[in-house]
């Protein structure tokens, strides 16, 4: 059992650090890659679903990091072969290119393209309606969602990031530059701020001063930059677990389905986590066959930990892994 977690461990090491990477030079190129007049010009006119649809992640942007998710998949199938009894050791080997596994590959892609899509597509909706609500010009309203450019690159913007984390954003520099003390206060409790900039928050809030110009910009883009971090941070720990996961498990499926094996077993392993669910926690060590599931007392049953099946709750910061047995016919 050790020996798969600790394998796994180290799987997760390597493989979050690229899914980070990909993801935040995928929302890097999309904002250079739009142009800052176009989409205010759209904004301007109301066009709004032309600007959205401009904004809109490219399948092209999102290659490199579907395909972090793909090599994540095959890494964990050749993490489940390795559990294969040694006696299979030259007979047996993980196949990425069973129908099984593009399958998986294809459908998570696309699974995952979809989703930042959509989020990239309520990200600019909620950043342009505030836009509106607050008065500010087309430009400046296009200038927040992609970024201003700073030599080759751009800093700021809101591509990449929830629409959540984008409402936060805007409010944050609405309060900020209404230069009442009170909601300038508010802002210093929200957690994804840059904190190097709070004395001189409360420094301006005790004055009574709005916060405005570079200093604002400067404040925003760092609170932007921190939030697309976590953002990343977010997305590469549990895309990592669900390819892990899924790749071993379609090597589970590849063994059982080899003539000269009888059983293979899945033990769930409840893993190191800040917030444990109780639930897992109670599962821990419990032994299922490939294919039965464990039930779990909500009524959901999960084949495994990361389950793409199963919901959210159970998903979203689960650290559990499946711990694997198999067992070869009599004889063989």
């Amino acid at each position: 059992m050790a020996s798969q977690r600790q394998a796994l461990e180290e799987a997760l090491r390597k493989l979050e650090p690229r899914i980070r990477r990909a993801f935040e030079d995928a929302m890097r190129r999309a904002s250079l890659a739009v142009s800052l007049t176009q989409v205010a010009e759209l904004l301007e006119a109301g066009r709004l679903g032309e600007a959205a649809q401009l904004l809109r992640l490219d399948q092209s942007v999102l290659y490199p990091l579907t395909e972090a998710l793909r090599g994540g998949f095959i890494v964990g199938g050749n993490l489940g072969a390795a559990v294969a009894p040694k006696s299979l050791v030259g007979f047996f080997g993980f196949n990425g290119r069973h129908e099984r596994a593009e399958s998986w590959i294809a459908q998570n892609g696309a699974r995952f393209i979809q989703g930042i899509t959509e989020e990239s597509a309520q990200t600019v909706q909620a950043a342009v309606q505030a836009g509106i609500q607050q008065g500010r010009s087309s430009r400046v309203v296009a200038s927040e969602l992609i970024g201003r450019r700073v030599g080759s690159r751009r800093v700021g913007g809101l591509l990449g990031l929830t629409a959540q984390q984008a409402d936060s954003i805007i409010s944050g520099r609405f309060k900020l530059a209404s230069g009442d003390p009170a909601l300038m206060r508010e802002y210093l409790g929200l957690k994804l701020r840059d904190r190097r900039f709070d004395k001189t928050i409360l420094k301006a809030a005790r004055e009574g001063r709005a916060i405005t110009g570079k200093q604002l910009d400067q404040i925003m883009e760092a609170h932007r930059s921190k939030s697309l971090r976590y953002r990343a941070n977010v997305v590469a720990k549990f895309e990592a677990r669900e390819a892990l996961a899924a790749g071993r498990e379609e090597a589970m499926l590849q063994l059982i389905d080899r003539p000269d094996v009888e059983e293979v077993t899945c033990q769930w392993q409840h893993n190191r986590s800040k917030e444990p669910r109780p639930d897992h926690v109670a599962m821990s060590g419990t032994v299922v066959s490939l294919g039965e599931g464990f039930q779990f007392p909500d009524g959901t049953r999960m084949q495994r930990p990361h389950d793409p099946n199963s919901p959210l709750r159970h998903r979203i910061g689960c650290n559990c892994m499946g711990i694997y047995r198999v067992r070869l016919r009599r004889g063989e």
